[in-house]
C-alpha cells in the first residue's frame, strides 16, 4: 500500500468538497431538499469547516490523502511540543474498511514521543479502531468525544529495554 500526503492546494478544493460531503451523504438522505439546495449547504458548510481548521490551527499540517497517484482522503495534524492533535482524518467511503486508516494511525503512534488526541462523533464509524490501537476517551461534549492515546510512554519504556 503506497500512501503519500502532499500539502493541500487550490486545486485540491474539488476533491475536498466532495471528500465532505461524502461524510455527510446519509445526513442529506433525509432533507427534503432539491439537488442544488443540497450542494449549497454543503458548500457552505464545507467552507465553514475548512475556514475554522485553518484559523484555529494555523500551523497545522493540512494533507490530502493519496494512494498511488489517487485522491483518497485527508488528513490534517498539528503537531505542538506536547501534543499531536488530529484535526481530522477522512478517507472516501469506498477505500473505508481496508486498513488505510488504520496504518495511517499505526503510522503515526509509532513515531509519537506525546500524547495524541482526535474528536470523534459518538455514532463514528472509526471509533473501533481507536480502541484498538488504545485511545481512550478523556472527556465528552455533545455528539463528540476528545479521545487520547498516551502509550508513548510504553512504547518508550519497551524501546529502552
Amino acid at each position: 500500500m503506497k500512501l503519500s500526503f502532499p500539502p493541500i492546494t487550490r486545486s485540491d478544493e474539488t476533491f475536498l468538497f466532495a471528500l465532505y460531503a461524502s461524510t455527510r451523504a446519509d445526513e442529506m438522505s433525509f432533507v427534503t431538499w432539491n439537488d442544488e439546495q443540497k450542494t449549497a449547504f454543503l458548500q457552505s458548510q464545507f467552507e465553514a469547516q475548512h475556514l475554522h481548521y485553518t484559523s484555529t490551527f494555523p500551523l497545522g499540517s493540512f494533507q490530502v490523502i493519496c494512494l498511488e497517484t489517487k485522491k483518497i482522503g485527508r488528513l490534517y495534524v498539528l503537531e505542538s511540543e506536547n501534543l499531536i492533535k488530529i484535526i481530522d482524518l477522512t478517507i472516501l467511503p469506498e477505500y473505508r474498511g481496508q486498513g488505510i486508516g488504520g496504518k495511517i494511525m499505526t503510522d503515526i503512534l509509532q513515531k509519537a514521543t506525546m500524547p495524541v488526541q482526535i474528536y470523534l462523533e459518538t455514532f463514528n464509524q472509526s471509533i473501533s479502531l481507536f480502541e484498538r490501537l488504545g485511545f481512550k476517551i478523556i472527556s465528552e461534549e455533545g455528539i463528540y468525544c476528545l479521545w487520547q492515546w498516551n502509550d508513548f510512554e510504553a512504547k518508550s519504556l519497551t524501546a529502552s529495554l
